[in-house]
């Protein structure tokens, strides 16, 4: 009985010790490739911000982003709340010589909240270049000036960046943050590196328009609950061009409650699972430092189960902390590791996620 224990657990052990080796590596090297911080000559762009309701420090980072405009930009605010209209109505009247837009948009056209609003807004887009960014970025001069320049030097129609929660201060906000990362940016890593690249990272897409607008625009990504997935993956099938930035979005860290990091996980896992099952399946092949521990559960008494967990931990945290973002702490690099397989069993019960505060069943757009 236990040599096919053994052999499952070495099997899983050695994929996942040379995922995490070479997600390490290529994530540093990612990284590390970034344009520089100016552009000759930036194209005008029409940035898109959908604000939330109740978003932490909306004011300091939308001033932030509005102080690194450049000459020739357009900005559309859009808000279903009547507080967060009126911050970009103050903003707009604070910022006379800026090309500002606020829209009161309504509730419900879409499924998505976000696309909800975005499609809301496309009408008033007037630039040949597009950018959405999420309400709790804070995209300041440094990072849209590196991410400009790389859009304008690869030429992509579509390209989207990193991001990276900043100043998390509750326990579950950082294990949000730190468990959305290593799900996220290896795999990514790795196929930047194969130059295959058909998905976009929602916090900040660039789009050009003439290639959504091909599409249908943005109320095509309406019922979907991956929206930034679908927009890349329509975008290469209609023979454009997908990128990723070096150039790294700070994101401003929610205080989650125990329940709404739950929440949030088993909705990443599920929109992954819907999005891409094949992908799905394979990905306990990459958890072999929480697996490893349940193996040795199995019998704590054993020397070599020791060394197999704690040598796969060792690289989970090696890969973790190639991550964009601050360091990460071992014992929370731990519990992520060790409670994404549950995450990963539940993603595929019949079960609804919660999502725009509602209860929903997540389905693939049809394309």
């Amino acid at each position: 009985m236990k040599k096919p224990g053994w052999i499952a657990a070495a099997g899983i052990g050695v994929f996942s010790a040379a995922f995490y080796l070479a997600a390490s590596f290529l994530l540093r090297r990612w990284l590390a490739d970034r344009q520089p911080e100016s552009c000759p000559i930036p194209d005008p762009v029409t940035f898109f911000r959908p604000i939330k309701n109740g978003e932490p420090g909306l004011r300091k980072n939308l001033a932030v982003f509005l102080s690194a405009l450049e000459p020739g930009d357009q900005v559309i605010f859009s808000a279903t709340g009547p507080e967060e209209l009126r911050l970009c109505e103050d903003l707009a009247v604070g910022h006379p010589g800026l090309d500002i837009l606020c829209l009161h948009a309504a509730e419900g056209i879409h499924r998505n909240p976000k696309i909800n609003k975005l499609a809301q807004m496309e009408p008033l887009a007037s630039r040949e270049r597009w950018i959405a960014i999420d309400s709790d970025a804070i995209p300041d001069r440094g990072f849209l000036r590196a991410f400009r320049s790389e859009w304008q030097s690869k030429n992509s129609d579509a390209i989207s960046a990193p991001y990276a929660s900043v100043a998390a201060r509750t326990l579950p906000s950082r294990l949000d943050a730190l468990g959305t990362g290593l799900a996220l940016w290896p795999g990514v890593a790795l196929l930047r590196s194969t130059g295959h690249l058909d998905f976009l990272n929602g916090a900040c897409m660039g789009v050009r328009a003439a290639a959504l607008q091909k599409l249908g625009g943005w109320k095509i990504l309406g019922e979907s609950l991956a929206d930034d997935h679908e927009l890349g993956i329509l975008v290469a099938k209609a023979g454009g061009r997908v990128d990723i930035a070096g150039a790294v979005l700070a994101l401003e860290a929610p205080d989650l409650t125990w329940k709404e990091w739950i929440l949030h996980q088993h909705r990443a896992f599920v929109t992954f699972r819907v999005c891409n099952p094949a992908g799905s399946l394979g990905i306990p092949l990459t958890h072999g430092a929480g697996l490893s521990f349940l193996f040795l559960l199995l019998n704590p008494l054993c020397l070599g189960r020791w060394l197999l967990h704690l040598s796969l931990l060792f690289l989970r945290a090696k890969s973790a902390n190639s991550l964009p973002g601050p360091p990460n702490k071992l014992c929370e690099i731990w519990l992520v590791s060790l409670l994404e397989p549950f995450f990963w069993l539940l993603s595929w019960l019949p079960l609804p996620v919660w999502w725009g505060g509602r209860w929903i069943r997540p389905r693939k757009l049809e394309s």
